[in-house]
């Protein structure tokens, strides 16, 4: 009896550690990807109060920027946030799908007649999406 509970023990001990790594890389990632939504959503707020296209250009695996009428907007106007506007992504985030890419809202907040997606990962854990439905422009 005693055997097995320090067999029992040991498996607790083991599987909080497990548990926290697991926790910590995921959470880093969701902090991301609803920075990156954020600033998706201010990028189409721009838009929408303006006679031009404003969007988001995923130039690599860690930085994406604001970009107005497809090319890097003004210095008066910084993402939310940062001081810039070029995001770097932190702690191992990278974006796995979507680079090179970019999405510009109308001025009606729409990105067009087709969805955008891009993908977030870490190292380690499931991957992240982030959709931005077409035609409505909508952001879960």
């Amino acid at each position: 009896m005693l055997e097995m509970v320090v067999v029992l023990i040991l498996l607790a001990i083991l599987g909080s550690f497990v548990l926290i790594k697991f926790t910590t890389s995921n959470v880093e990632l969701i902090v991301q990807a609803d920075i990156l939504k954020s600033h998706l959503r201010y990028a189409q707020i721009k838009a929408m109060n303006d006679t031009v296209t404003w969007g988001i250009s995923f130039s690599t695996a860690t930085t994406y920027t604001l970009q107005r009428s497809g090319i890097t907007a003004p210095s008066s106007h910084n993402l939310p946030g940062d001081n810039s506007q070029t995001h770097t992504l932190t702690n191992g985030v990278t974006i796995t799908s979507g680079v090179g890419t970019s999405v510009a809202f109308n001025e009606w907040g729409s990105p067009g007649g087709a969805d955008f997606e891009v993908w977030l990962s870490t190292s380690q854990g499931s991957p992240s999406r982030i959709t931005v439905t077409k035609n409505t422009g909508f952001i879960p």
